[in-house]
């Protein structure tokens, strides 16, 4: 059976306040972007006074720890929580440390021009200098070398340091990045992950089937966010605003109608980083979007904990849907996993990006 630890602390100091009993929890990580935590727990517990239980969950000042079977596999600082007087329960909410820069301004004039990777590491380095703003994330020595790029900003912008950093990676020629958390002792050792151009493994050795290890999938083909003709709209407002537009012309030529839709970038100042971006989104948002989400329990082969976010791998599916069999070779950018109280083992569920083979 499946075991988890919920482990609380000081986010200044890093020091264990307490391990607390959670129900209802949810939990999620995202390439580029971080992630979220959901759990519950109960006052007047035995073993542990209520005074300590509220010290350890205060928002922007604790964090939270998930350990799965003793390994730590998610950790973030609380963001908010409520109280339901009648069952005497918390409600807690918390965000991974990739979101933590979305919180910190830019207060001094920055000026770099280098290669991405570094102009990111540094961005970390800075933010973390300024006190009160050292959350002890780990920034790696070495970097493979990218592109150059150019970042400025000053104090009067107002801008956070979170949408600096996504002005360079979420770009088509960017990279992808995570947090990785581990343990040594007491502590949780938080660092840096960065690949370029995309994290993880290339060769597909995973392999997800349905049936098979799969036990469930949604496939959902939407045009809420896709169309013909993608514009990206950057910073500016009327005749001001910068714009770019990428038209998937192949769908056109096949008789498709146009569809439109915008997506916005006011973070991004330069025409051409925002052209840069907006293939990306072109490529992303091609009608219709299809995203396919497959649930695993578990413990089934590939367990959960044997693969890491951004790597490759082959999902294969043949059933009504479809019915002469399809596979997808794609990559994971995001999973999602779900402690169960009345079953022996967990689920988890990832998001596939990719292509049909």
């Amino acid at each position: 059976m499946t075991s988890y630890r919920y482990i609380f602390g000081s986010l200044r100091t890093e020091s264990i306040i307490a391990e607390i009993p959670l129900f209802g929890t949810y939990m999620d990580l995202e390439l580029n972007v971080g992630g979220r935590f959901d759990g519950s727990f109960q006052l007047d517990q035995t073993g542990i006074d209520n005074q300590t239980l509220i010290d350890a969950t205060i928002p922007g000042r604790c964090f939270v720890a998930v350990e799965r079977d003793n390994a730590p596999v998610w950790v973030g600082f609380i963001w908010s929580r409520t109280y339901q007087s009648q069952s005497k329960t918390f409600q807690l909410y918390a965000q991974s440390f990739e979101k933590y820069p979305q919180s910190e301004l830019l207060r001094s004039s920055y000026n770099n021009t280098a290669d991405q990777l570094e102009v990111f590491k540094d961005l970390w380095t800075t933010m973390q200098a300024v006190e009160g703003r050292n959350m002890n994330i780990n920034v790696p020595a070495v970097a493979p070398a990218t592109v150059a790029k150019t970042i400025t900003g000053e104090p009067e912008d107002f801008k956070y340091y979170g949408e600096l950093m996504s002005s360079l990676s979420d770009t088509s020629d960017g990279f992808d990045w995570t947090i990785d958390v581990a343990k040594s002792g007491s502590f949780y050792i938080k660092t840096i992950r960065l690949g370029y151009p995309t994290l993880g493994t290339t060769v597909g050795a995973l392999t997800f089937e349905y049936p098979g290890s799969v036990l469930n999938y949604y496939a959902t083909e939407s045009m809420s966010v896709a169309g013909t003709h993608v514009y990206t709209l950057g910073t500016g407002e009327g005749s001001t605003m910068i714009s770019s537009e990428y038209v998937n012309q192949d769908l056109i030529d096949a008789g498709w109608p146009r569809w439109d839709v915008t997506a916005s970038r006011k973070d991004i100042e330069n025409q051409d980083n925002l052209d840069s971006f907006a293939i990306q989104e072109g490529l992303i948002r091609r009608a219709p979007m299809m995203i396919l989400k497959p649930t695993m329990k578990g413990d089934k082969v590939p367990t959960f904990g044997s693969f890491g976010l951004g790597d490759a791998c082959k999902l294969i599916i043949k059933d009504p849907r479809f019915p002469t069999g399809k596979t997808f070779q794609t990559r994971i950018t995001k999973w999602s996993l779900q402690p169960q109280s009345d079953q022996n083992t967990d689920e988890f569920s990832l998001i596939f990006a990719g292509d049909e083979e």
